[in-house]
């Protein structure tokens, strides 16, 4: 049996494979937290010899469609791997993309055949948003790709090179089944399923401040694409990164935002959208000050914390004082350190009070990042949430 398949058979009798947060002694009672569900962490990567690093210490950040002259500038804000080659891979954008150290996920198009061996090829990705109404050549738009178009597709990727995963992108209709942006497929929900079926990772992407919705959708996309999947892949969420629609762009605060409620709700890795489309600027997160150093602090905070992020997590409950703002919040424990990654899910303040079980007296908590500590008093805390806020805690396993 692969390592990634123990995990999984592991994981689904209530067990992972590392020490439990709680101890030996409180894993084995009925107080123990439960696990999340989970597709078992980098060890699922160790299938493609040619495609992401099984590393617990690696975490995918990736760049939609961008041009590899530029992957000097990205890889500063902590981008680790392009996604989407323009009308390639041709043989100067593989080129330019290597000798930048910029590993790739590309379209089995263009010289994609020639470049078989190219170890900086990842991935495979799949035509974007078959979910979504498509464009045709007349500028009106047809029903989505029906999904037995991309598991077809897929089967004929793999056939063609089965060392490297493939990729496939899903629009807002993950998370909003009602979405007018499919078409006639608007609230064919059994679809999801199977175009879950039709890759081996799977992004989300949802926009919500360029479509002028709540942030929390987000969430809500990962956590539906992850249930479609049975939590069996990883799902990354691709998320928004400048003024798409020249409305506005997400705040430094919004943008972290939408990354951490992602990942709080299972996302496994994490792509950006870095367009703006009118007038086109393929680099504009990068080209706003304010967005690139937001990147930049966002993407280090997250490689530093990848050890924690690519463990098992386990459901917490926290309580908050306003009704109207919930506070979502997971377990984690990495050797002799367990952490909580907390998010306000609503546009407004409460309190979020914190109940960790096997931790007596008085006990310093750590919120990293922020230059201030919160005390567990026999096994809980406390801390604000200004709207949309995010808190990261580490504290020591007892």
């Amino acid at each position: 049996m692969k390592l990634r398949s123990f995990v999984l058979a592991f994981a689904a009798l209530g067990c992972d494979a590392g020490p439990h947060p709680l101890g030996r002694e409180a894993a084995g009672s009925e107080a123990a937290p439960e696990p999340e569900p989970w597709f078992g962490g980098p060890s699922y990567h160790g299938d493609w010899p040619r495609g992401f690093p099984a590393d617990s210490r690696y975490f995918p950040i990736g760049v939609w469609m961008q041009n590899p002259m530029n992957a000097a500038r990205f890889a500063a804000v902590g981008v680790n791997h392009f996604v989407g080659l323009w009308e390639g891979p041709t043989a100067e954008q593989l080129a330019t993309a290597r000798d930048a150290n910029m590993p790739v996920v590309c379209e089995q198009e263009g010289v994609w055949a020639s470049s078989v061996d190219d170890r900086n090829i990842h991935g495979w990705l799949q035509a974007d948003g078959p979910d979504n109404a498509q464009e045709l050549p007349d500028g009106s738009y047809g029903p989505c790709i029906a999904p037995t178009e991309t598991k077809a597709r897929y089967a004929d990727m793999v056939a063609e090179d089965a060392s490297r995963p493939v990729v496939l992108l899903l629009g807002q209709g993950v998370a909003t089944p009602d979405w007018v942006g499919r078409g006639e497929c608007t609230g064919r929900t059994e679809d999801y399923p199977e175009y879950a079926a039709s890759a081996d990772i799977l992004v989300n992407y949802t926009y919500p401040v360029a479509n002028q919705n709540p942030l929390e959708l987000v969430a809500t996309g990962i956590q539906n694409l992850n249930r479609y999947a049975s939590w069996k892949k990883p799902v990354f969420a691709d998320i928004e990164a400048s003024n798409i629609r020249g409305l506005r762009r997400p705040t430094p605060h919004e943008l972290r935002a939408e990354v951490w409620m992602s990942l709080i709700h299972g996302a496994a890795g994490l792509s950006y959208f870095c367009h703006r489309m009118e007038p086109l600027n393929e680099t504009d997160c990068l080209d706003d000050a304010e967005t690139a150093a937001a990147l930049t602090r966002i993407n280090r905070e997250v490689l530093e914390l990848a050890p924690a992020l690519n463990t098992q997590s386990y459901v917490l409950a926290p309580q908050s004082r306003n009704a109207d703002v919930p506070v979502r919040a997971v377990l984690k424990q990495v050797g002799g350190e367990r952490y909580v990654f907390a998010a306000g899910m609503a546009d407004g303040a409460t309190t979020g009070t914190f109940a960790l079980r096997g931790v007596n007296g008085t006990t310093r908590v750590e919120v990293i990042g922020e230059g201030r500590d919160a005390t567990a008093r026999e096994g809980a805390f406390e801390d604000e949430f200004a709207p949309y806020d995010v808190h990261l805690y580490r504290l020591a396993a007892p």
